[in-house]
C-alpha cells in the first residue's frame, strides 16, 4: 500500500491485483487474503471507483463478522472504510450508522479519549457537515480536535484534517476570514507532511480557492483551484471524479469573473465527467447544475436555468432533503430565473422557501439570508447570485 500512500494508487492497483491472483491460486490464510482485499478497496476509492470499493469491503466485513464477532477492532476499521465509500456515493444516512457503530466499538476496546475514537467523531462530524447540520459538525470536531491534540504533534495528519473541517464550517457559516485564516494553517501542515504533490494538499488548495472566491477575489481563486487540478491530474489522471470536481470550480471562478464562455466550457466537461462516472440522479451533479443554472440566469437564458435546476432540486430532494442549504440554494436560483421569465408571483414563492430553509440553518447576518432578502426585497439583479456554490 506504499504507493497508494504515495498518491500513486494506479501503480497499486496493478500490484495488487497480481497479489490476490497469487493468494488465490496458493490458497493464502483467509486474514491475508482478506487484508489485499481491504488494501484493494481502498486503492479503488482513491480511483474513484467507490462501488466497487464498497463490494470488497462488504466482502471483507462479512468475512470479520464471522471470524471475530461483533466487536473487534479490525470490523471498526473496516466500518469506519465502508462509511467514507457511502460518503462518496452520496449514501449518507449509510455512512452515519457506519461511523456511529465504529464509534461503539472503538470507545468500548480502547476508551473514550483513543485517538482512533477523534478520528471516527471527525468523520462523523464531516457527514453531519455534508447533512446541513453544522452545529453537530462543529462540536464533534472540537472534541475530536481536543483529543488528536493530547496525543499528536501539531504536523499530524489527523490534526490538519479536522482543522480543514472545521474551516469548511467556517466557510459555509459565512465566517471567511477564519475559514481562510485555517485553510492556510493546514495548508502549511500539510506540505511539511507530505511535500508539495499530493491530493490532501490539492483537496485543501480546493478549499482555500472556494473561501477566496466567497470574498471575491476571483482570479486568486482560479490559480487555487488550477493548482488543485493539476495536482489530481498528475495524481489520478483526467477522468478522477477530483478532477471533475476541480473543472466544475474553475467554472464557477470564471463566471464569477464573467467569462461565461470558458464558465461553460469547464462545467459542460465537469458534468459530462460526473454523468459518466456517477449516472444522471447522483448527488455530486448537483453544485455542477447549479453553477450551470445560475450561468444561465446570469447569460439571460431563464428556461435553461430552469431545467438544470429543476434537475438538481429533484435529485437533492430524493437524496438529501429540502433542509439541506443546497436545497435552498437551488430554489433562490429558480426564484431569479421565474423572475427573468416575468413570472413574479412564482419567484416570490420560491424566494420565501430558500428564505424559510436559510434561517433554520444559518444566523440572521449570513451572507445567504441578506442575499435572499434583497431579491424578495428588489430583484434588482435577478441571477446575480451570491458565490454560494
Amino acid at each position: 500500500m506504499l504507493r497508494n500512500k504515495m498518491g500513486e494508487p494506479n501503480q497499486a492497483h496493478s500490484q495488487l491485483q497480481r497479489v490476490m491472483r497469487i493468494q488465490e491460486r496458493h490458497d493464502v490464510p483467509r486474514h491475508e487474503f482478506g487484508s489485499t482485499l481491504c488494501n484493494l478497496a481502498a486503492v479503488n476509492a482513491a480511483l474513484g471507483e467507490h462501488e466497487k470499493s464498497k463490494v470488497l469491503y462488504q466482502s471483507v466485513l462479512n468475512t470479520q463478522e464471522k471470524q471475530y464477532g461483533m466487536w473487534h477492532p479490525e470490523i471498526a476499521t473496516t466500518l469506519s472504510n465502508i462509511a467514507m465509500v457511502h460518503m462518496a456515493l452520496g449514501e449518507y444516512e449509510e455512512a452515519k450508522d457506519a461511523l456511529e457503530r465504529t464509534k461503539k466499538i472503538r470507545s468500548r476496546v480502547y476508551g473514550k479519549n483513543h485517538p482512533l475514537v477523534a478520528s471516527t467523531m471527525a468523520n462523523l462530524a464531516s457527514v453531519s457537515y455534508t447533512m446541513g447540520d453544522l452545529k453537530g459538525a462543529m462540536s464533534l470536531n472540537e472534541e475530536a480536535l481536543e483529543i488528536q491534540q493530547a496525543c499528536y504533534s501539531d504536523a499530524h495528519p489527523l490534526v490538519a484534517v479536522t482543522i480543514k473541517n472545521m474551516a469548511m464550517i467556517e466557510n459555509s457559516r459565512g465566517d471567511y476570514d477564519k475559514a481562510k485564516s485555517l485553510y492556510e494553517r493546514v495548508l502549511k501542515m500539510e506540505e511539511v507532511i507530505y511535500g508539495e504533490l499530493h491530493p490532501a494538499i490539492a483537496s485543501t488548495l480546493n478549499n482555500l480557492a472556494d473561501c477566496v472566491l466567497e470574498q471575491g477575489e476571483t482570479a486568486k481563486a482560479a490559480v487555487l483551484f488550477q493548482r488543485a487540478m493539476e495536482t489530481n491530474e498528475i495524481v489520478y489522471g483526467r477522468e478522477h471524479p477530483d478532477v471533475a470536481r476541480n473543472l466544475n470550480n474553475l467554472g464557477r471562478a470564471f463566471k464569477e469573473m464573467g467569462d461565461y464562455d470558458g464558465a461553460k466550457s469547464k462545467l459542460t466537461s465537469a458534468l459530462q465527467m460526473k454523468q459518466k462516472r456517477y449516472g444522471e440522479a447522483h448527488i455530486n451533479l448537483v453544485p455542477t447544475l447549479m453553477n450551470l443554472g445560475d450561468l444561465f440566469n446570469l447569460t439571460k437564458q431563464p428556461n435553461k436555468a430552469r431545467e438544470v435546476l429543476s434537475r438538481a432540486l429533484k435529485i437533492t430532494e430524493k437524496k438529501i432533503g429540502m433542509k439541506h442549504p443546497d436545497a435552498a440554494k437551488i430554489l433562490r436560483l429558480l426564484g431569479n430565473s421565474f423572475y427573468l421569465m416575468g413570472d413574479l408571483a412564482t419567484s416570490e414563492k420560491l424566494l420565501n422557501k430558500s428564505l424559510d430553509i436559510l434561517e433554520q440553518i444559518y444566523e440572521t447576518d449570513h451572507p445567504y439570508i441578506l442575499a435572499t432578502r434583497a431579491d424578495l426585497g428588489s430583484c434588482t439583479r435577478p441571477g446575480a447570485a451570491q458565490r454560494i456554490f
